[in-house]
């Protein structure tokens, strides 16, 4: 902390912890690559620097032909999207691309596009992120970029009808309405604002902030132009945008039928989204007649009772999920339009892939007192999930490697991981062996209790949280303890300990079996946009509906075909959501497809981290550039202590230190040092091929390390029963020894401090 603390008050946000970067909220002048820092692209020129990741990652893809991944983790608001963009237009401008299909502009333009459809704004910051996503630079042989490709998950769609207090809705609606002209309004039935609207869509009353609106939709057209979107395309966009907006005026009736609430707005809508009034009626309310009438116009016979029972909506509900699946379905059809931009035929080798998540939500963490929602539970879990693989890769892994090789170290697993915390979401009855004799129903998560009350007619919220606390609640004794999960005072809330227990977060459960059931009228976007004047939204009409929650599924390259059919073999494993149209399934299938992309990879950890507490963007840009004020540089030793204790951090430095984290096998070894013996190579080839190296582990090897008080090994591990002399022999001739002692002498001097052979 006292580390941090000198570098935050000398303008340096960015520390090395071991492996990973610290990165303490950066603005968005001090997190771009200044000229000095993309000097230099020798491996360890350059200082702690989100860039210096990338620079990393590009030289192990280069020399180990190996998938890469940068990670940034950490709260909402802790600039995650900011060092993913500073990645990305380092590698971009770096490398180089074939044919200039990728280039910094295009990174530029696809950030401002993402931020206009993709976030919000809240009392903190303007660009709050609602999504996850993979954006993934493919690279050839010579290390330049081929193509790039773009997926998107967990889009917090129901934003478009419904925000939590003090939270506007996505970016692009106050844009659009501030930014479009007279004649496009007239076209779109803007020109006149509606009375009101259920979705809280509205132009903006403030001059100042309708001037800043509009100039932002300005710099969003250029964008959508500089990504090769045409002028068709971009009208087709406004008018899903300006539909939504009309579903909002149009209302449902509350009691009585359902149906809008009012005719015009309703009449306007289906206008501008290219169907009749009644096709859009019979979408939005009428889900079962509709399925009458295709079953009987394809010969089958009508459904029966149990095929036609269905979740129960009311009209407000419909709406909200028509105005949900026609944003969700424009949402991926502006993804498809930038892969589109970005796609090549080449050949590639591997891929760095930068994953950007909304990151870990507390409403204390912004002042508030409300407690947190349905979607907000939804990214704390992505943000729990990519902190136990941090566990995972940074402990486990580890130890188990020196383990095999049988390398003692000092060292025992930390007892605390976010599995416990993550146990409480999404365990399933299978993952738990109870004992003989104990509770008939078996324990299981929240997303589970929720997809079985579903089903249950006359079930609530209160049986789920009843039965989540009969769980995973401390009971007797333990009461004083502190456990995972707490039943508050309130009415329908409980509390996890996220974060190791540092964190605790107030969930309200009111009106959460109503969120897990599927919406029809979601579904049926689909069908309504298929009436639309342009074809952007034929493809995804064919796109099964389990997988239509992810974005991006669609790609020309090896690389981008071989992420696609990850992700469709995770939603294919699991038949029972496929067939029920599971909601809490659906979102753990997704984070398991973004779990399984990473995986395949190694994974450079950047852990983000805020200041202080309620920080907001006005913080960090409104002193001037080079005279920060005071208050910018204070940091809050309590806030950044939960931090660090919450991310494993010092743990993680404490392995570092007494482990050896610098390893190569032989396979990787023979890869970059063949060049000096290549006659004895190109003899011994048969010899030196390891169709597996799973078996070489624990073989005899050499050992090249460094004295205390922070040892680091480079393991060359072999097969062969000969001694060290004849491996030397073989590998270095006579006339070519000295140079390699030389070069091998260099390589052991990459790490820091005194190094011995």
């Amino acid at each position: 902390i006292n580390t941090l603390q000198h570098r935050y008050r000398s303008q340096l946000s960015c520390t090395y912890a071991g492996p990973s970067l610290v990165t303490i909220r950066p603005s968005a002048a001090g997190a771009s690559c200044s000229a000095k820092v993309r000097g230099g692209m020798s491996r360890d020129s350059m200082p702690p620097h989100v860039c210096s990741v990338a620079q990393r990652a590009y030289w192990n893809l280069l020399t180990r032909c190996q998938d890469q991944t940068l990670l940034p983790l950490g709260r909402s608001g802790a600039g995650k999207t900011t060092c993913c963009q500073s990645a990305l237009e380092y590698l971009v401008g770096t490398a180089g691309s074939v044919d200039n299909r990728v280039s910094v502009e295009k990174i530029q333009a696809m950030f401002t596009v993402l931020k206009a459809f993709g976030s919000v704004t809240t009392q903190h910051h303007c660009h709050s992120t609602r999504f996850s996503m993979v954006m993934s630079l493919d690279f050839n042989a010579t290390g330049r970029i081929t193509a790039a490709h773009l997926q998107t998950l967990m889009l917090e769609r129901v934003r478009v009808a419904r925000q939590p207090d003090g939270e506007g809705n996505f970016n692009v609606f106050p844009q659009m309405l501030a930014g479009l002209d007279i004649t496009q309004k007239t076209m779109l039935h803007l020109h006149q604002a509606a009375e009101s609207n259920s979705f809280g869509i509205g132009p903006v009353s403030k001059a100042e902030d309708k001037q800043k609106a509009s100039a932002s939709f300005a710099q969003l057209q250029v964008a959508m132009e500089t990504l090769g979107i045409t002028a068709e395309e971009k009208k087709a966009v406004w008018r899903v945008l300006a539909g939504i907006y009309h579903l909002g005026a149009a209302g449902a009736c509350k009691v009585g039928r359902k149906q809008f609430m009012t005719f015009e707005s309703a009449n306007n809508a289906a206008e501008v989204l290219g169907c009749d009034y009644e096709e859009l009626a019979t979408a939005v309310f009428k889900h079962h007649l509709k399925q009458i009438i295709e079953q009987v116009t394809s010969g089958g016979s009508r459904p029966s009772p149990a095929e036609d029972k269905g979740p129960k909506m009311m009209g407000v509900e419909c709406v909200e999920g028509m105005a949900s699946g026609l944003y969700e379905e424009l949402f991926a059809v502006i993804v498809s339009l930038i892969n589109r931009s970005f796609a090549s035929s080449h050949l590639s080798m591997a891929s760095i892939m930068v994953v950007d998540t909304p990151g870990f939500h507390n409403p204390r963490h912004q002042k508030q007192e409300r407690a947190a929602t349905f979607e907000e539970l939804c990214h704390n879990y992505v943000h729990e999930q990519l902190q136990a693989l941090f566990y995972k890769r940074t402990f486990e892994a580890e130890l188990e490697r020196y383990r095999e090789e049988n390398v003692e170290v000092p060292f025992d697993l930390p007892e605390q991981s976010p599995l416990a915390t993550l146990s409480v979401v999404d365990q399933n009855a299978s993952q738990l062996h109870v004992a003989p004799g104990g509770q008939a129903d078996d324990p299981k998560g929240l997303f589970w209790i929720l997809d079985e009350e579903v089903l249950i007619q006359g079930s609530g919220d209160s049986v789920v949280l009843d039965r989540l606390c009969s769980y995973f609640a401390a009971k007797g004794a333990q009461k004083e303890e502190d456990g995972v999960l707490r039943k508050c005072e309130q009415v329908l809330q409980f509390e996890i300990s996220h974060q190791l227990g540092q964190d605790p977060v107030r969930y309200d459960l009111a009106g959460w079996v109503s969120k897990a059931k599927p919406n029809l009228s979601a579904q049926n976007a689909i069908q309504v946009l298929q009436q639309s004047r342009a074809n952007l939204f034929q493809p995804r009409s064919k796109m099964p509906q389990i997988c239509r929650s992810v974005a991006g599924l669609e790609g020309y390259s090896q690389q981008a075909l071989q992420r696609i059919g990850c992700v469709r073999k995770t939603f294919a494993s699991s038949f029972a959501v496929v067939k029920r149209k599971s909601v809490c399934a659906q979102i753990k299938l997704q984070m398991d497809a973004l779990s399984n992309l990473v995986k395949r990879s190694q994974v450079h950890f950047i852990h983000c981290l805020v200041p202080r507490v309620g920080v907001d963007e006005a913080d960090v840009t409104t002193s001037q550039p080079g005279v920060p004020g005071e208050g910018d540089l204070a940091l809050d030793v309590p806030t950044l202590r939960v931090q660090l204790c919450g991310a494993q951090l010092l743990d993680a430095l404490r392995l570092y230190r007494i482990g050896y984290v610098d390893h190569m096998l032989l396979t990787q070894f023979r890869r970059r040092f063949q060049v000096l013996a290549q006659p004895v190579m190109k003899k011994y080839t048969s010899a030196y091929e390891i169709p597996d190296e799973n078996k070489v582990r624990g073989s005899a090897g050499v050992c090249l390390g460094r004295g205390q008080p922070a040892p680091m090994q480079l393991w060359v591990l072999w097969t062969w029963g000969q001694s060290r002399k004849q491996f030397w022999a073989h590998l270095f001739p006579p006339c070519v020894l000295p140079v390699g002692v030389k070069l091998l002498s260099a390589v052991v001097q990459e790490a820091p401090g005194s190094c011995r052979c």
